[in-house]
């Protein structure tokens, strides 16, 4: 059963809103007051307030094609087929990365839910294909370092090899003792040891 809002109760929530510390309702578009924040000044989110339309958030994406957040960490999401993981956790270990977080996942993308094959013969139990999400959380210098990994023991040339996303990270905190940052994300026996070594 569906349920109404009373005509009356736009203006209470508006009035409600009105005591929000971020939002200034003085004029007729809303911009949160991002100033004192750690957001980054590009972002841009308004709030468009009319008669006879329910209010709704409009946010604009960054224009620029090559903008990209910044960050001192990122995390490195790759989709991939279950039976190269081991040769890219190998080029993830030669490289010094050592905390890497593998899950089994079920999806379908331009394989289209297309029969897997390995080893010569084909398999597929629905429309979801298995594949293996594997997730590295890196310092922004590692970066490209893993995509080029996981890119170089991951492809096979075929449909299906998988994608990666790169995600903005704003802090790493270790569980274990409360560190934060550099301290928290350097494993020992990672890459920092392995060039203090070399």
């Amino acid at each position: 059963m569906a349920t109404m809002a009373k005509p009356g109760a736009i203006g209470l929530l508006h009035s409600h809103l009105k005591e929000l510390p971020l939002m200034d309702f003085s004029s007729s578009l809303v911009r949160p007051k991002f100033g004192d924040s750690r957001l980054p000044p590009q972002l841009n989110a308004t709030l468009k307030l009319s008669r006879n339309v329910s209010i709704m958030p409009i946010i604009r994406a960054q224009s620029s094609p090559d903008y990209v957040p910044d960050s001192k960490f990122y995390k490195v999401e790759a989709i991939v087929r279950s039976w190269r993981v081991p040769l890219v956790s190998s080029a993830l270990l030669k490289e010094g990365i050592r905390g890497v977080t593998v899950s089994d996942v079920r999806g379908f993308g331009a394989q289209g839910g297309s029969p897997e094959r390995q080893g010569g013969s084909e398999f597929s139990e629905d429309n979801f294909v298995a594949k293996v999400k594997m997730e590295i959380v890196v310092s922004k210098d590692q970066v490209e370092a893993v995509i080029e990994s996981i890119i170089k023991e991951a492809r096979t040339g075929e449909i299906g090899d998988g994608k990666i996303f790169v995600v903005p990270v704003s802090d790493v905190i270790r569980v274990r003792t409360g560190e934060r940052g550099e301290k928290a994300e350097r494993m020992t026996g990672g890459r920092a040891d392995m060039s203090a070594t070399a």
